[in-house]
């Protein structure tokens, strides 16, 4: 088993971390609610309730995929795990993997003419393609520079 964590650029790590804090700050506000009106009226305390169970959620799945973002390479499968939020794909549906070196991202392409960008360090990338090949030799790897043209 191969696993290779998301990278997740500045920018990202930064609304993460504001959603994350927004998120705690309104479970807090509204958990102090939630017993204000406890006393006070069972409608109000009810709605209080559920939003707290719903925020609370929210703040769960935020720091899931903070902390859990990640692609596992087993049993001929590839896994995308977001959060609590899983997929897979086997291995023998993939067809392609292609590195663009301009835009130094790697594209992932099926057989139902689909495609997926795996988001991992680009110093992960030969380790990540090396895995998936270990589990499908038909895998065709290709490098690609955007934006090269021949003359005709």
């Amino acid at each position: 088993m191969k696993k290779f964590r998301f990278y997740y650029s500045t920018s990202v790590w930064v609304l993460l971390s504001l959603v994350i804090l927004l998120l705690t700050g309104g479970l807090c506000y509204n958990i102090y609610n939630f017993f204000s009106y406890v006393e006070h009226g069972v409608y109000k305390a009810v709605i209080y309730f559920l939003i707290v169970v719903v925020n609370g959620g929210l703040l769960a799945f935020a720091v899931s995929v903070a902390v859990y973002g990640k692609y596992v390479i087993k049993d001929k499968k590839l896994y995308s795990y977001f959060g609590f939020i899983r997929s897979a794909v086997s291995t023998d549906d993939i067809v392609q993997i292609t590195h663009f070196k301009k835009s130094d991202k790697l594209v992932i392409y099926y057989k139902d003419a689909k495609y997926s960008v795996i988001i991992i360090s680009p110093d992960k990338y030969e380790g990540f393609i090396l895995a998936l090949r270990e589990e499908n030799r038909n895998i065709i790897y290709d490098l690609q520079s955007d934006g090269e043209e021949r003359p005709q």
